[in-house]
């Protein structure tokens, strides 16, 4: 197993589009353009775009689309988190010319280098599919032994929830209850909607807790249907928790909505607050959440924050009187904190998870965690890559949250650990930080 293979070696000939790894994975298919007809050849394609929103990817038929890439666009950006959930491996910010290969045209999308390649010629095409194989050889490889955290799921579409069970989740750690309501926006205020979406899925889930993140509204998932006053920066606007204090008709139906699951279906539910800066409102959020708990006589559910704001992080020995669970949500600390944008191509190659600014703090979350006995889950990308996984367990994560595809390869990694390898890492990561220094630790500690 390797945690981030080579890419095979082509010849002069191939044409190397070279962008940002959004989701891991190897892909080989013909080229579909955005808008075009049906392709030429059959089968699955590799979708070519300028840039896809979160409902875009959403929207996609996977018997249609096996992976894209995008000319801008950036690693952390909603979309790709979505493609996250659906297993597409991706690449972004590959420049404009992408958008001038034909369409049918046999190319090989390296989601982990972040690499396009075009005009394959016959070797050249053999050779990417062998490597195609290897990869997927490995993503099915499993190992039996103990990991240092519990492993959920996350899923986008609620006919995946089935599926957590088969690859040995232990719950849905993440449910993005905004992206389930993709093309059907105006159902965001029906309560009966959601409601009937909470039954479903606990339903297909059994007994495993599911972590509900109430609607994340704003940054680059824009809805139209709610007629939103524009705002010059929608990532530091009203969006999350501060959408839904300001919106009662947006909270009120999905907070009812949940509290009727765990009521009548005895959903095992926990609610998560997104973009929390202050504790009071967390407080606020939880007064009205117990409020309605209590008009419907339902039975309590856990409440928690997601720990993605500087403010929050940074004062989370503040939260520890308050909340239930903590969940840091890597992709937005990270961009905060290094004031780098996730879905600026320019800043594609800038925004490191593992920047030391990041690992630092997602240590002094823990800590505060573990002073006052709260968990501490972690979801984002970098929890479903088995360095990033590794990284974040030594950092003292209690949970991670993974796209069910890339299961088995973070349980091997983790498997693979000792808690002295993870002191070493956990060192190394509040120390020198950064990617690329941790992923070459890692793998050479771990075998990987």
């Amino acid at each position: 197993m390797t945690s981030n293979p080579s890419s095979p070696s082509f010849g002069k000939s191939t044409v190397r589009h070279e962008g940002v790894g959004g989701t891991r994975g190897f892909t080989v298919a013909p080229v579909r353009q955005l808008g075009a007809t049906v392709a030429h050849a059959q089968g699955p394609h590799i979708l070519v775009a300028r840039d896809l929103t979160p409902a875009d990817t959403a929207a996609l038929d996977l018997s249609e689309i096996a992976a894209f890439c995008t000319s801008e666009g950036g690693p952390t950006s909603h979309a790709v988190q979505v493609a996250f959930s659906l297993g597409i491996p991706t690449v972004v910010a590959a420049g404009e010319a992408i958008l001038t290969i034909p369409d049918g045209q046999m190319c090989a999308l390296d989601g982990d280098n972040g690499t396009l390649f075009a005009r394959l010629d016959d070797s050249d095409l053999e050779a990417a599919l062998a490597h195609q194989d290897k990869v997927r050889a490995r993503g099915r490889a499993s190992s039996p032994g103990n990991v240092p955290v519990t492993l959920t799921g996350t899923i986008m579409r609620a006919s995946q929830a089935a599926d957590l069970r088969k690859a040995g989740a232990a719950g849905l750690g993440l449910l993005a209850t905004e992206l389930l309501f993709l093309g059907r926006e105006h159902d965001l205020t029906d309560e009966d909607a959601h409601y009937t979406l909470y039954r479903t899925i606990a339903h297909a889930i059994g007994t495993a807790p599911i972590t509900l993140r109430t609607l994340d509204i704003g940054g680059d998932k824009a809805v139209p249907a709610l007629n939103l006053p524009h705002e010059d920066n929608s990532f530091l606007g009203v969006r999350g928790l501060r959408l839904s204090l300001r919106r009662p008709d947006l909270f009120v139906p999905q907070l009812r909505a949940a509290y009727r699951a765990a009521r009548d279906d005895g959903a095992n539910l926990r609610l998560m607050f997104p973009m929390v800066t202050r504790v009071e409102e967390f407080q606020e959020a939880a007064r009205i959440a117990r409020k309605i708990q209590e008009e419907l006589a339902a039975p309590a559910i856990p409440l928690g924050v997601m720990v993605e704001v500087p403010s929050c992080a940074l004062t989370a020995d503040r939260f520890t009187d308050h909340v239930d669970f903590f969940s840091i949500g890597t992709n937005d600390l990270s961009q905060y904190l290094t004031a780098t944008s996730r879905t600026n191509p320019a800043l594609a190659r800038d925004i490191d998870a593992l920047d030391p600014a990041v690992t630092r703090t997602i240590w002094s979350v823990t800590r505060a965690g573990a002073d006052h006995d709260i968990p501490v889950s972690v979801c984002g990308g970098l929890a479903g890559d088995p360095v990033g996984a590794v990284v974040l367990a030594s950092l003292g994560a209690t949970s991670l949250t993974v796209a069910l595809p890339y299961l088995p390869e973070v349980r091997e990694a983790l498997s693979r650990t000792t808690p002295a390898t993870l002191d070493t890492i956990r060192q190394h990561a509040l120390t020198t930080g950064g990617t690329a220094p941790l992923r070459n630790l890692v793998t050479t500690l771990l075998g990987l």
